[in-house]
């Protein structure tokens, strides 16, 4: 039996996700919640298969709900689902360690095949998601280099960590330095790399293989 959370804030959609899932013979929603924080009491709990991710949630949002969840239990499954389609969600949620991204708007059997796939090990990213990301980002080939002969060894670690999602407080931690000497190392690594922000600073870790 697949074990299935669902977190949203919206009850109706709750309730029809539910009832659509459980439509399938082997899946079992153990339980519906409305923001980030009862879905980490209900994994803790119950400790499902999957977890149905909404981004937009009160008291804990979808992607820091995500980036808590994976620290504690980071075999269950995260898809968000939502109809948020921002660039900076979508990656910040992929940094947090989710493992698909769907809009609201899928179809029921893409649902229920996305599902399956992700517990089969695929990540899965909807369509609409995907050219939004490839819109976003398509200008980082045009920063393909050597990043060896940019970058100090400390400026690659920095990326390394901010690449993991970890911020800035948290690699002053780490790398035992002020948060005020990791914030000046950030916002030289963007102007070395002509970059705008941490989320394009992670891809370029991804693409030239720092990561």
């Amino acid at each position: 039996m697949i074990k299935i959370l669902i977190a949203d804030d919206q009850k109706l959609l709750r309730e029809s996700l539910s009832y659509i899932l459980e439509s399938e013979s082997d899946f079992k929603v153990v339980e519906t919640v409305e923001n980030g924080v009862e879905a980490l009491r209900v994994c803790e709990t119950y400790c499902p298969d999957i977890v149905l991710m909404d981004i937009e949630m009160p008291t804990l949002n979808g992607v820091n709900a995500t980036e808590k969840l994976k620290k504690i239990c980071p075999e269950i499954k995260v898809i968000i689902l939502t109809t948020f389609e921002n660039p900076d969600n979508i990656m910040e949620a992929f940094l947090a360690g989710a493992d698909g991204y769907i809009v609201k708007s899928i179809d029921y059997k893409e649902l229920i095949m996305t599902i399956r796939c992700v517990l089969s090990g695929l990540t899965v990213i909807d369509h609409s998601v995907k050219q939004i990301m490839l819109q976003r980002f398509k200008g980082l080939s045009d920063y393909k280099m050597k990043y060896e002969d940019l970058l100090s060894d400390k400026e690659v670690e920095i990326i390394k960590w901010i690449a993991s999602g970890k911020s800035n407080r948290e690699i002053a931690h780490i790398l035992s330095y002020s948060e005020g000497t990791i914030k000046n190392n950030v916002s030289k690594i963007l102007e070395k790399l002509k970059l705008t922000d941490r989320v394009q600073v992670a891809i370029f870790a991804i693409e030239n293989g720092v990561v």
